[in-house]
């Protein structure tokens, strides 16, 4: 888990040392140790990270908290989530997951890390032509504590926090999914205050996988994900990743994904993964099982990271036309103990969708696609319409209707002409 990756670049101990901090003309005599804890910790990463060896990285980077997850069904599976489908923490993971949602979702989450410092992120999705489009914001902050003078007198307070503000988007293309995302990144430091941006790219494919078992028609995806790339956090690049990931559905109730992780800060990071298994690699490994799709237990697994093992569960229930989402997660953070974190979510569901309703709209499309092969356009239009009114998300019934109309347009056109031909010959 990234929040982990942030423990990892203290290069002190946690107990025991003491600092004199400069800002501006003030000179901070931080008495409190966990204070000062937290203000070392984060001072030192996001602005002397160039000096300070990440344990996580070969690299050094600014601006870590950008590796912190925003999905708690994500944590709660170790973060192997770049292949995932059909959940809005691909805003963060791989933009091109967001080509596989089916509805409106709105996403809240908090986390709770180390020594009073928290993150907390609202998501939301929405359809655009072919794809969903989603924004993103991210709120990395610990709680304002008392600036002291080098005579122990309080002159005001220190306030830390960084964010990320995110518009991604992803479609399918009909053979796979693809995607890209924009980030923009401030950090407020007492009186320093740090711009930068970035941008993600990533592609998806979904295919069937072999199983012995009762398994979704698309049971296995593969991604691959370039993420914060982009301009400096002050004078240390972002913490850019390139993350592959694999997710395969054995039975209709239980996921397993894999991801690996390289970081791409310096050129001996490549260079790491190249020659094997060192300190700038990591392997991810999550499941999921659900009851229903009403219950979901989760667990994760992380190598090469601080931390290790995670759990999860989530709940779903439905309210009228929204669907509510419910995750919670617990992650081990080494050291520094655990993380926990918390994800509520609604789906915009204007029409719950049965299993046999998904059915018969199926039916519906394949029967249009007999007709269109015979010709019958207006016959085929009927059968498509009949499957998007049962299923208004199915993936291809929307673009065939445009397409199909847009025929009849031209053939109707086409047809007129001839006729006024026709009646210019006679003339």
């Amino acid at each position: 888990m990234v929040s982990q990756h942030i423990h990892k670049r203290i290069s002190g101990k946690g107990n025991g040392f003491k600092a004199k901090v400069t800002t501006g003309r003030n000179i901070c005599n931080v008495r409190d140790k966990k204070i000062l804890f937290i203000f070392f910790l984060l001072y030192s990463t996001l602005l002397y990270s160039d000096k300070v060896f990440a344990a996580g990285t070969a690299g050094t980077s600014g601006a870590d908290f950008l590796e912190i997850g925003i999905s708690s069904r994500a944590l709660g599976m170790g973060e192997a989530f770049t292949a995932m489908i059909g959940d809005i923490g691909s805003v963060y993971y791989n933009p091109a997951g967001l080509g596989t949602l089916k509805y409106p979702v709105l996403s809240l989450m908090h986390q709770e890390l180390i020594v009073d410092s928290r993150f907390e992120n609202i998501s939301a999705a929405f359809s655009l032509y072919d794809g969903f489009v989603a924004i993103s914001h991210s709120l990395f902050w610990v709680p304002p504590f008392d600036k002291i003078d080098i005579e122990g007198n309080t002159v005001g307070t220190v306030k830390f926090y960084n964010s990320c503000g995110s518009a991604a988007y992803g479609l399918s293309i009909g053979f796979m999914e693809i995607g890209a995302g924009f980030k923009y990144i401030y950090q407020k430091i007492d009186t320093i205050a740090i711009h930068s941006a970035a941008v993600d790219i990533g592609i998806l494919k979904r295919l069937y996988m072999y199983s012995p078992f009762d398994a979704p028609t698309r049971n296995f995806s593969v991604g691959l994900a370039l993420l914060n790339f982009g301009t400096k956090a002050r004078e240390s690049p972002l913490p850019r990743l390139v993350r592959f990931g694999t997710s395969y559905s054995p039975t209709k109730w239980l996921t397993c994904n894999f991801d690996m992780i390289e970081s791409a800060i310096s050129a001996s990071d490549l260079y790491d993964f190249t020659y094997g298994f060192e300190e700038s690699f990591r392997i991810n490994l999550g499941i999921e099982a659900h009851y229903k799709e009403l219950m979901f237990i989760r667990a994760g697994y992380r190598f090469n990271d601080a931390g290790k093992y995670s759990v999860g569960m989530g709940f779903n229930y439905q309210i009228g036309d929204i669907n509510v989402t419910m995750d919670a997660s617990y992650s081990d953070a080494g050291i520094f103990g655990p993380v926990y974190s918390f994800n509520i979510g609604a789906k915009l569901m204007l029409k719950v969708i049965t299993i046999e309703d998904t059915i018969e709209a199926e039916k519906h499309y394949q029967e249009g696609i007999k007709k269109y092969v015979k010709k019958d356009i207006d016959g085929a239009i009927e059968e498509f319409e009949k499957a998007r009114k049962l299923n208004r998300y199915h993936k291809s019934v929307n673009q065939k209707l445009r397409d199909l109309r847009a025929l009849k347009k031209l053939m109707e056109e086409s047809e007129r002409i001839e006729k006024e031909l026709e009646k210019f010959r006679k003339d």
